[in-house]
């Protein structure tokens, strides 16, 4: 089973919220809402992976001991963190996109 922590889904709002307001692009509210939910989709989907990579950036393990890469486009990829308990069930604790990984 995942879990999601109460802090994704508030970091989930302000990515909803800087990609509705982009300067750069007009985007639909239709499309980031999708973009969203194709994130949270993906955590979903982590406790069928049959491998669980170990987080190796200093700034991922500070939020789990577990990585999921989720790529958006050939831009973007999106860094699930988790951790896992004896029991299988995930505990997603961070998203961070590639642009703010060090």
């Amino acid at each position: 089973m995942v879990y999601i922590h109460e802090q994704v889904y508030a970091d989930l709002d302000l990515v909803f919220n800087g990609m509705l307001h982009w300067n750069k692009a007009k985007l639909s509210f239709a499309f980031v809402e999708q973009y969203i939910d194709d994130i949270i989709t993906h955590c979903y989907a982590i406790d069928r992976e049959n491998y669980h990579f170990a987080a190796k950036y200093s700034e991922h393990k500070r939020y789990g001991a577990y990585i999921y890469r989720y790529r958006r486009n050939k831009q973007t990829i999106w860094y699930i963190i988790y951790d896992m308990d004896i029991y299988g069930n995930i505990f997603v604790n961070k998203i961070i996109s590639n642009y703010t990984t060090l």
